[in-house]
């Protein structure tokens, strides 16, 4: 229903934004990473996902669309709701999570809040396939493969997930190894 809110920031913590758009205050759920790219005061746009229950609805907001994406595909998991959703995307940057699912590593996602076992392994296997093909609109980019393995190791040195996947994307070359796409992105 919701593309995204552009908007004022009106409030920011508790795991929540507040976003003042043309006089109307959204509440919009985020998770920790998400909060960390909103400033305190100003000019701010989350990409949205509106969750409608017999109770109640509920707004979640997403610093980009590759996070929106993945927060979506974990809510098609049966047994995963979006607590459980957002607490796999506060563990892991959207990339980190993509590469435990294709990968298979149950024993990483049971770290998550509100995961356990039996939920992790659902999520791999009805997952896998999907992520690693990268299929759909606003896929987690560098998800898996090579590129993606770069893009882990460049974030766990300090880099920025977007500066990290930028520098990548600019070495030349598909059939590099690691390192060597590692050390090409640190010039």
């Amino acid at each position: 229903m919701y593309e995204y809110l552009r908007g004022e920031v009106a409030a920011r913590g508790d795991g929540a934004t507040v976003l003042e758009v043309n006089g109307i205050a959204y509440r919009l759920a985020c998770y920790a990473s998400t909060l960390r790219k909103v400033p305190p005061k100003g000019p701010c746009r989350l990409f949205a996902h509106l969750v409608v229950r017999e109770e109640r609805m509920d707004l979640f907001g997403f610093a980009d669309e590759a996070e929106r994406y993945l927060f979506r595909q974990l809510l098609h998991v049966t047994g995963v709701g979006p607590a459980a959703a957002l607490g796999l995307l506060s563990a892991y940057e959207p990339a980190v999570l993509a590469t435990h699912i294709a990968s298979g590593e149950v024993a990483l996602l049971v770290r998550a809040k509100g995961i356990g076992k039996k939920t992790a392994e659902r999520i791999v296997v009805e997952l896998r396939d999907r992520l690693a093909k990268g299929e759909g609109p606003g896929k987690p980019p560098s998800a898996v493969g090579v590129r993606g393995d770069a893009v882990l190791a460049l974030c766990s040195l300090g880099l920025p997930r977007p500066e990290a996947e930028q520098r990548v994307s600019a070495v030349k070359g598909d059939d590099l190894p690691l390192e060597e796409v590692v050390r090409l992105a640190l010039r």
